[in-house]
């Protein structure tokens, strides 16, 4: 019970903080007055459920009255959650061994679970691919490392290091893009498409690219303050800045220093196609961010997960004529049944 009032206190104390910063930014910005500005952050929130960063992101402090009601918040995605997925059936978004043999064909890599394989198989495998890629049974990438087995004195000692992290998930390495590794070399870097399925029809909601910002070589990119890229869908391309998930905007990548603005992502085509016929082979989640990595001529599916990032997405510099998410999730999702 104390540790709870505590973490409640501390998390209020940082609510406040930041609320503050909020006031302070749109007061700087309209010249309004602090409590004018605190009372139009109440207003949205109890007619909008946002939040305060909500309300600084899709700068509700600017736009047109009319234009309000047609940001998605969090409180309203989570009242659309109910009819886009069901908590409970979440595990092929969870158990990489079962996302990874129902999506089997579009991985485009030789994978296996070393727990179901012989010594002599495990080595094989390795011995084969030389440089292999291992991750943890969940589809989260916060445990995911490259191996080279010229590290090694022999496959058992690499093995072993995987056993000892519990990297039970043996992948093939690939090599990524040219034009994405001369922009940032040192992280897979990975292109989300989010799709939505209704009616047995599916959608593409967003697309986005995200460069991580190594100075030294980590496989998965969110180890580093990575950036997004927020990718037009008619063409193809990042039209806007970057910007990475405490707010800084970017034309050039951080490292590198390569310009990321008006890039082209290589075979986005390619990479739609292959979302848009994943999505509908999951009946059971509607609304799925798949992650992919660009290879040379290759499209590789990564993993998936549930959209969290819709709040980037309409960033008013985003939209076209600053209209947010909201009218269309209002005609597409179906309120008549629940998953």
């Amino acid at each position: 019970m104390k540790l709870w009032i505590k973490r409640t206190y501390k998390d209020f104390k940082n609510d406040i903080k930041e609320l503050h910063k909020t006031i302070s930014y749109v007061k700087k910005i309209t010249g309004y007055f602090r409590l004018v500005v605190f009372f139009d952050i109440f207003r949205c929130y109890l007619k909008y459920g946002a939040n305060y960063n909500e309300y600084r992101i899709f700068e509700y402090y600017l736009i047109d009255k009319k234009l309000e009601d047609t940001y998605l918040t969090k409180v309203r995605h989570d009242n659309l959650s109910l009819y886009l997925y069901n908590k409970n059936n979440l595990n092929i978004l969870k158990d990489r061994r079962e996302f990874y043999k129902k999506f089997d064909k579009y991985l485009k890599r030789k994978t296996c679970y070393s727990k179901n394989l012989s010594f002599k198989q495990k080595e094989d495998f390795i011995l084969t691919s030389k440089e292999v890629v291992c991750k943890s049974s969940t589809l989260k990438e916060e445990n995911t490392k490259l191996f080279n087995l010229v590290d090694y004195r022999s496959p058992a000692y690499l093995l072993d290091d995987l056993n000892k992290n519990k990297l039970y998930v043996i992948e093939e390495s690939f090599i990524q893009n040219k034009i994405l590794d001369e922009i940032n070399p040192y992280n897979i870097n990975i292109v989300s498409i989010v799709t939505l399925k209704y009616k047995n029809k599916v959608d593409v909601v967003s697309a986005t690219i995200k460069f991580g910002t190594s100075k030294s070589f980590v496989y998965d990119y969110k180890k580093s303050n990575y950036i997004t890229g927020f990718i037009d869908l008619k063409t193809g391309k990042v039209i806007h800045k970057y910007r990475s998930r405490n707010g800084e905007v970017y034309t050039k990548h951080p490292v590198s220093n390569v310009k990321i603005t008006s890039l082209e992502i290589p075979h986005f085509k390619k990479t739609i196609d292959i979302a848009l016929k994943c999505a509908k082979e999951l009946d059971e989640i509607l609304e799925v961010e798949w992650n992919f990595a660009i290879g040379k001529n290759t499209v590789y599916l990564i993993g998936a997960n549930l959209w969290e990032d819709y709040t980037f997405s309409q960033i008013p510099e985003y939209l076209n004529d600053k209209i947010g998410l909201m009218p269309y999730y209002r005609k597409h999702v179906d309120k008549t049944k629940k998953l």
